[in-house]
């Protein structure tokens, strides 16, 4: 395991693969919107030394900073990546400030209060998900998306304990991560979680 990639198994069932790749690590620059962040320097070369499977169907966020990282690890053109909403990172009304940390720390947790005002609740993030999951036909997919919506859907799959148990995964999953799920038909249903 280097500092750079991390690799999990989650779920205990066969079925079909899911390696999904947490962004590399971002300019974070308060003045534009965290969709609209690009790597850093060595958040590009982090993105470059992924191992990602050969063979799987390649999908990503549009948000700039997972798209990257996707299209750089598999050596891609950015516009040769098959891009999908529903792998966005929580949809949320935000700033960076000296708190935002500790809001998404709540958030992942579950534990929600008037910070989270106009946040996308985990439970509609792992739906979406669940949903994007479904428009593909492939045995073994890579999606490049982001940690917090990534801990949600491990959290309902059962993979990740909710709670501060949660919270302890989102905080050690460096930047990139690649988390492997074999998903029995495709997706959880959060709704049984």
């Amino acid at each position: 395991m280097s500092d750079e990639s991390w690799e999990m198994r989650a779920g205990a069932a066969r079925g079909r693969v899911v390696s999904f790749v947490r962004h590399a690590h971002p300019e974070v620059d308060a003045s534009i919107r965290p969709s609209e962040w690009v790597l850093t320097a060595d958040g590009v070369q982090a993105a470059k030394s992924l191992a990602l499977p050969p063979n799987a169907l390649v999908i990503s966020s549009p948000e700039f900073k997972a798209l990257q990282t996707v299209a750089l690890a598999t050596g891609s053109a950015k516009d040769a990546v098959l891009v999908d909403a529903g792998f966005r990172e929580v949809d949320r009304v935000e700033a960076v400030h000296d708190g935002y940390r500790a809001a998404r720390r709540a958030w992942v947790s579950g534990v929600l209060d008037d910070r989270h005002e106009g946040w996308e609740s985990p439970e509609s993030a792992v739906l979406r998900v669940s949903d994007a999951l479904r428009r593909y036909d492939a045995s073994h997919l890579v999606v490049g998306t982001h940690g917090m919506i990534l801990t949600a859907w491990l959290v309902y799959t059962g993979a990740v304990e909710s709670g501060e148990s949660a919270v302890e995964f989102w905080e050690r999953l460096p930047f990139p991560a690649i988390v492997t799920a074999e998903v029995p038909g495709g997706e959880p249903d959060p709704s049984h979680a």
